[in-house]
């Protein structure tokens, strides 16, 4: 019963959101919700643009609805921080403490309130220069030990998500750690990505170019996707690009 409800609440969110409701994409919200109830960590995987940002944010918005209490998210890009911003850092000349954005992050989900829930959510690529700090958090320690010898512990109302587009840097003591959601940019339906585009064009101009794009795009798409790009782009990528020219 319970999951029937959270999934009629997913449902509801996405037509909120003003989503097409896509089975696929239902079915991977539920494993988010089951892999953040079991674990600290989480892992999205997949290329940009295949619905990694839009994936927790649904389910944002579905737990919004069954608990009736939003969740508190902090989002970060590690990778756009050098690691001392990121971590912290202690001054060696004063022995003085100061906080990273990650830890500064970590010290106000531990004082919320037990039915708070809270995510930490780092949109980047897995690196172990700074993930390999978070192992001790990963595991059922659940521990942040800060160079200044602080620790801090989280319960159970905390998950930290990531997303990124592979694991090649990670590290198997990382991924053992984690749950795992993987999305495949076979799931990215086209057709789909281009509705939404012409949905915001001026109603007068929709159906000229819905017969364009009918007659012309998908066969050009089909013909680049298959063909070796000289610059590596992703599926969704190509799309946006090619309609932005329109």
């Amino acid at each position: 019963a319970a999951d029937a409800n959270m999934e009629n609440a997913i449902r509801d969110a996405i037509k909120d959101m003003g989503l097409e409701e896509v089975e696929i994409q239902v079915q991977k919200v539920l494993q988010l919700h089951m892999a953040c109830s079991q674990r600290i960590g989480v892992i999205i995987v997949g290329p940009s643009g295949s619905g990694k940002t839009t994936l927790w944010r649904i389910l944002e918005a579905a737990l919004h609805k069954v608990k009736g209490r939003a969740i508190k998210s902090h989002v970060m890009n590690p990778k756009a921080i050098p690691r001392q911003l990121l971590l912290g850092h202690m001054d060696l000349d004063t022995r003085e403490w100061f906080d990273g954005v990650l830890t500064a992050s970590a010290r106000q989900v531990v004082k919320e309130s037990t039915e708070q829930h809270s995510w930490i959510i780092c949109d980047g690529d897995v690196d172990p220069e700074w993930i390999e700090s978070l192992n001790s958090v990963l595991d059922d320690n659940r521990l942040l030990t800060l160079p200044s010898g602080e620790r801090i512990h989280f319960g159970p109302n905390v998950n930290f998500i990531f997303e990124c587009d592979n694991l090649k840097y990670a590290s198997p003591a990382t991924v053992s750690r984690t749950g795992m959601i993987f999305l495949s940019e076979a799931n990215v339906d086209e057709k789909l990505l281009v509705r939404s585009w012409i949905s915001k064009l001026p109603e007068s101009r929709q159906i000229v170019v819905q017969d364009w794009i009918d007659s012309f795009f998908y066969r050009a798409l089909e013909c680049i996707l298959n063909h070796p790009m000289a610059v590596q782009s992703t599926k969704a990528g190509i799309i946006s690009n090619a309609l932005s020219h329109l």
